[in-house]
């Protein structure tokens, strides 16, 4: 971009996390929010003049009289699909953004990737912890031999939406390899049809590189994620990261034989709403959502994939389908990619309707109105 053009960026859905979005993009210095679609007339007047964006009734209607660089779907899971693909393939838009997780069937997140790659579009798929930078830094150090080769992922979270948290990161640290099969069990109800049902499912992943990833279905005092390798340990809860060597010294009062190394140091995270209210009257949306919203910025400009991309969401989420089919299957090895393409797999009813009428409008313009202290 130049020094005064910046990326134009549409907001279809501007509730509660669209609204945080919103200020993401505005803070970075390459993206500028014009224009916002939402059929809630009481969304759209807030996030108009929050912002000082045109505003649309419906995502169609704002693509016929609107030139958007990047268009970002902030809807309940069951809009994802449909508005996904009606900007891979309407929009004009240089990149996509939508929220997590990106679907509740597999033929769904198919579509959604083919319309994505068949128009060239990068689709970063959201506010998730795998588009953290300092993630990303430790990867590199991983990737230029600090552990040795990578041997094991102990993924210490329940997998629920999909997968879109943990398991896209274990991803990251399989070198994003192709999954050969999965065994999987869940804490509640296999035989459900949403994460409200199974309440966390936990597996084992074999990737074709060899590498193995093991999901605890069950909270724990650890939470996050241990990369094991043949040379050392990278430990991380996602927000904090340390990195041990293997010491080969038989008389070291160490545990495992592993010395925590000092010399890898990493910026603190910064959370949302940390510092309370800028001077601009708005609280901060956090370094995950910030990294993701630069992510998509990059990927358009240097024609780089983005850190969180929609294909990585479908391996995710079908590899939670199949974990949950192995435990239907009483915990049965089950080979990817999975044939039946109607399988479904819904997240909480929370990520699945509308919050307002979830909440109710009396709590609901409460929590958007957090956002700002205006």
């Amino acid at each position: 971009m130049t020094a005064t053009a910046k990326y134009q960026v549409g907001i279809v859905g501007c509730g509660r996390q669209g609204t945080q979005h919103g200020r993401g993009f505005n803070l970075l210095p390459d993206t500028q929010v014009v224009a916002i679609a939402d059929p809630d007339p009481d969304n759209l007047e807030l996030a108009m003049r929050r912002f000082s964006a045109r505003g649309y009734a419906t995502a169609e209607e704002m693509y016929a009289n609107e030139q958007l660089d990047i268009v970002d779907c902030v809807l309940p899971v069951q809009y994802n699909p449909d508005m996904v693909v009606l900007a891979a393939e309407t929009s004009g838009a240089k990149g996509i953004v939508s929220e997590k997780p990106i679907a509740a069937s597999l033929a769904d997140a198919d579509r959604m990737v083919a319309a994505c790659e068949a128009n060239g579009i990068p689709w970063q798929g959201g506010n998730v912890d795998r588009s953290i930078s300092q993630l990303w830094e430790a990867r590199a150090m991983i990737e230029a031999g600090e552990i040795g080769e990578i041997l094991t992922i102990n993924l210490y979270e329940m997998t629920m939406q999909g997968g879109c948290q943990g398991l896209s990161v274990a991803h990251m640290f399989a070198q994003d390899a192709d999954i050969d099969w999965v065994t999987g069990w869940t804490n509640g109800d296999p035989f459900g049809e949403s994460d409200d049902e199974y309440l966390g499912i936990g597996g084992y992943i074999r990737y074709a590189n060899g590498i193995e990833c093991f999901i605890q279905s069950r909270t724990s005092a650890m939470r996050g994620l241990v990369v094991t390798g043949t040379e050392g340990v990278y430990v991380t809860d996602k927000r904090h990261h340390r990195f041990y060597r293997k010491i080969d010294a038989t008389d070291a009062d160490l545990l495992s034989n592993l010395q925590y190394d000092d010399s890898k140091t990493f910026k603190p995270f910064r959370p949302h709403a940390e510092g309370g209210y800028d001077e601009d009257g708005w609280l901060y949306p956090g370094d995950r959502l910030m990294n993701a919203m630069q992510s998509i910025v990059d990927s358009i400009t240097h024609g780089i994939e983005p850190k969180a991309p929609g294909h990585v969401h479908h391996k995710s989420f079908e590899a939670t389908v199949a974990m949950r089919e192995s435990a239907r299957q009483g915990h049965a090895p089950v080979k990817l990619p999975l044939e039946d393409r109607s399988l479904t797999l819904k997240p909480q009813i929370w990520r699945w309707v509308n919050k307002k009428g979830l909440f109710g409008e009396e709590e609901y313009a409460k929590q958007i109105g957090r956002a700002t202290n205006y």
